[in-house]
């Protein structure tokens, strides 16, 4: 399955978080409905949370756990086998840092974890906020590359201002201060 890769792009305040707990499940819309359709079949987002994983504000580590226990955490809650964590920790350049607590990570190694935990279970749609905000170099790199795979495998939507990000998308969707305003191809 050749998956592809959409980038929103906005101002700050313009809804592109919103829009990804939207489609999370995180929040409910006022109004209309969200719904994700997979081989015929349609899902809520709730539905839909074993086929999704997303690095977002709302989806952070614990502070006083290390690296490896989140993510055992993780693993528990989605019933994946924990002999995979150690692969997913090497993956994201943490295993250094596997039994350190994450209170004592940089900003960068805490989004590291974070995308460890969305993609533990290789959901088929990786939803990422701000994924290179917080990076450096070899950071953004590592994100190039997960993304890259992602789509071999499904799905990819990137919420983003910064207009480096753009090359992740085969596609955008541009907000404004009111909602949708355009789609690019």
């Amino acid at each position: 399955m050749e998956g592809t890769g959409v980038v929103i792009l906005g101002p700050n305040g313009s809804g592109k978080t919103t829009l990804l707990r939207l489609l999370c499940g995180l929040l409910m819309p006022t109004e209309g409905r969200i719904r994700w359709e997979l081989e015929g079949e349609t899902f809520s987002p709730t539905q839909a949370r074993s086929l999704v994983g997303a690095v977002l504000p709302d989806c952070e580590p614990y502070d006083e756990l290390t690296a490896t226990e989140n993510l055992q955490l993780v693993a528990d809650f989605r019933g994946i086998d924990k002999r995979r964590i150690g692969e997913w920790l090497e993956r994201v350049q943490l295993n250094h840092a596997a039994h350190q607590p994450v209170r004592t990570f940089s900003s960068g190694m805490r989004w590291r974890l974070k995308l460890a935990m969305a993609l533990l279970h290789e959901p088929l749609a990786l939803l990422l906020d701000e994924p290179t905000a917080l990076l450096d170099r070899q950071g953004r790199q590592l994100v190039d590359e997960v993304i890259a795979e992602q789509k071999r495998r499904g799905l990819v939507l990137v919420a983003t201002n910064d207009e480096r990000d753009i090359a992740y998308g085969e596609e955008q969707i541009i907000l404004g201060d009111k909602g949708i305003g355009e789609r690019h191809r």
